[in-house]
Order: C-alpha cells, then structure tokens, then sequence
C-alpha cells in the first residue's frame, strides 16, 4: 500500500517538473468526480479552476498533431502553446495531486494506526501541493498584454488652470522622465512648448523605449496614465494662501512595430510639406523651411513638426507621431473588435473627467478609478513612488479581467 502512494508521490513530482516536466503519462491526468474538493481552498476556487479547465483543453487542442497546417494556424497554435503553457504545467500539477489524493483516500481506514499516520502525513503534503498550484492559477489565467513591451508616446497637455496648470505639466513630465531614467529607457522629447509668461509647458510630447537587449514593460507600466490629472495646491504666484485647482490631460499611445512583413504605415500613403516655422525663434526660424508637416491619406491623420532648426529632424519626429498616432488608431480598433463597448482616453480637460488628483495641503494622492488614497505625494512626484500606484491599477485591471473570464467574457486589453 506505501508503494502505491509512492507512485503517486513520484506521479505528482514528475509534474513539478522533476521528473520530466510536461511530459506526463495520461494516467497522471485522470481527474475524480468535480464535485469531490480535497480542501477547502479548492472548493473556494471552483470558478477559476473551470476557467483553467477550458484554457488547458485549448493548449491540449494545440498540441494535437496535425496534418496540412497554414503558415497562420501554425503561428497561432505556436502562439496558444507558449502562452497558455505555463497555465498547463502548474494546472497538470494540480490535477496530479487530485489523482493521488484520491488514490490514498481508501486507505486512510486501514486497520493499522501507524499506517493510518503515514497515509495521513502524504495527505497533508499533497493537499498543500494543490493548495500552492491553485493559489498560482488567478495570475496565469491573466497572460501578459501583447502591448505591454512596446514603446510609447506620451503627450501632456496643460487644461484649466493657466499658469499653474503649465507647471505642473512641467512637474509631471520630470516625475515620467525620472520614471523612465530609474529603468534605462530610452527618452527623447519630441515637442515642447512653454507655458503662460515662459512658466512651465502648455504642450510636452516624450517617447519612451525599452533599454536595449531589455524585455521590461514600457506601454504596459504607463498605460493607465491617461486622462484627467487635477492637482489642488496654493500656488507660487498666490498671496492670500488660496488653494487653487488645475487640471493636464495626458495621452499615452502605445507605438508598435513597423515590421517588413507588416508594415503600420506605407510611405505612398503619406504626402510631405516643408514650410517656413512660425511664431518665436529669430530669422533663422522664420526664414528657412525647416517645418515639416505629414499627412496619413487613408485617415486624414496630420502632423505637424516645427521644434528644430533641422529639417531633417523635424521630418523624423513628425513621422514618430505618425506612427505612435497609427499605432494608437490600431490599438482602439483591435480593443473594440474584443468589446463593443470602451471609454474614450481622454473626454477633455474639464475637472469632472479627472481619473486622478494631487491634493498637496493634504499631502495626498487620490485615484478616482480605483478609489485609491496614498500619502508621501514629494515621493511620488519624484519617479520613486509612482510604482505603488501602478502596481494598484494592475492588481485591479487583472482583478477585472479575471472577474470576465469567469463570466465567460472574452479577455480584454484596456
């Protein structure tokens, strides 16, 4: 009898990878009756691990040899395997542990109270291996966006507020560039025009890129960045202590890549113009044709670029809008063919619309979406606590994810 609980002992150690990884016997994945929970952490996640049921019986499907393949459909089942494979290896770990539990179940009655004891010890073991690979399987449901490692553009805006709302469009374009710095990313302001009295910036765009041979996340640490920021303060300029509110609009555009085999936008399809600069700058700006200004025939999409004296560098930075702006047009289309229904980015700067507010007399950050609160705004402000807040829209972005998935929704990706 202990050599039968031994091999479901080894059974449940070959899936953890020591024994040979995914590469199970069948027998190991033979599953007892749904409606028997071994513990009560089980039986408390019945809902995600039937979710996890239907994701693994598509990673089965894609491991089915099959004959007269199209280069997509290999693609895809490529695709399905890597992504849903290390969902199948902890779930077959949890199916494993079932499979042995219940093979011990008839002899934790043996007549032998020593026996009885080593029986319930290997019990006690397994039941906390299945514990551990359910705990994983809410995480693993949720693969990594597609959009997550791109780079991204980033465009802040000064809204109501005048000068004050110029400066702290100014403030927070430093805590996003010292954000990106801490990481290694790449930042190249594009665009960038002063504020009320030379106070600030009333227009700032930034692209940010991965640090080179680096997988880290760009698109994916700053993409619920966007929207309405408010901040409430006592400004510089302020003699009677009054505190003042002013809003920036932020847009975050994830830019993705123009491949040979897919390109995002076909030179053809875009007419050029050069024109003389305009506004402040001297002759120089006023009297060559440095301005360069791009229009996207299919979608009428304009950009317009002025901030060099090179005209050659303001045709490279207008076509790094044009494509951040084709990326972003591509990326709404791709979230409304998965839902019907989504917020726009940005409804405009008017305070009702405001997704965030820095409220610094009360040394306090508030995110509207979420309803978070957290104190130490100086920290964040300066790059370094920034990650506490995105680390709580991710947790409620996955948790609203999950929540579809269980209803039997199709994942999203917004």
């Amino acid at each position: 009898m202990l050599l039968h609980s031994g091999r479901a002992l080894r059974c449940l150690l070959r899936s953890q990878g020591r024994l040979g990884g995914l590469a199970l016997p069948r027998r190991c994945l033979t599953t007892p009756p749904p409606q028997t929970w071994f513990t009560e952490d089980e039986k408390a996640n019945a809902k995600i691990l039937e979710a996890a049921a239907a994701k693994v019986a598509l990673f089965n499907a894609a491991q089915e040899p099959k004959d007269d393949l199209t280069v997509d459909e290999s693609r895809q089942r490529a695709k399905v395997q890597k992504e849903i494979g290390p969902l199948a290896e902890v779930y077959t770990n949890y199916l494993t542990a079932r499979k042995a539990l219940h093979d011990i179940q008839p002899h934790l009655s043996d007549p032998d109270e020593s026996l009885r004891e080593m029986f319930q010890m290997e019990v006690d073991e397994l039941s906390e291996h299945l514990n551990a690979a359910v705990g994983q399987l809410p995480d693993l449901l949720l693969p990594p966006s597609e959009t997550d490692p791109l780079a991204l553009m980033m465009s802040l805006n000064a809204g109501v507020g005048g000068s004050e709302a110029a400066l702290f469009a100014e403030e927070m374009a430093r805590m996003y560039t010292r954000f990106a710095e801490k990481r290694g990313w790449k930042i190249e302001v594009l665009s960038q025009t002063e504020g009320p009295n030379g106070r600030g910036v009333r227009e700032m765009t930034i692209k940010m890129e991965p640090a080179p041979y680096s997988d880290s996340e760009v698109y994916g640490l700053l993409r619920w960045e966007k929207g309405v920021h408010r901040v409430q303060r006592v400004p510089q300029t302020e003699t009677q202590g009054r505190v003042h509110t002013s809003t920036i609009t932020i847009v975050v555009m994830p830019i993705y890549p123009d491949a040979p085999e897919a390109p995002l936008v076909d030179p053809k399809d875009v007419k050029s113009e050069v024109m003389r600069s305009r506004g402040a700058g001297g002759q120089h700006v006023n009297k060559t044709e440095s301005a360069v200004r791009l229009t996207h025939i299919p979608t009428g999409i304009t950009v317009s670029m002025q901030d060099s004296r090179s005209q050659h560098q303001n045709r490279a930075w207008a076509w790094d809008v044009l494509r951040a702006r084709l990326s972003e047009r591509k990326h709404q289309e791709e979230i409304e063919a998965k839902r019907a229904s989504r917020r726009s980015q940005v409804k405009g700067a008017d305070r009702g619309d405001k997704v965030r507010t820095y409220n610094f007399p009360q040394d306090r950050l508030s995110d509207h979406r979420i309803g978070l609160n957290l104190t130490g705004l100086r920290e964040i402000m300066d790059g370094d606590g920034l990650d506490n807040v995105i680390a709580a829209l991710r947790r409620d972005f996955n948790a609203r994810r999950l929540e579809g998935i269980l209803a039997g929704e199709e994942d999203f990706d917004e």
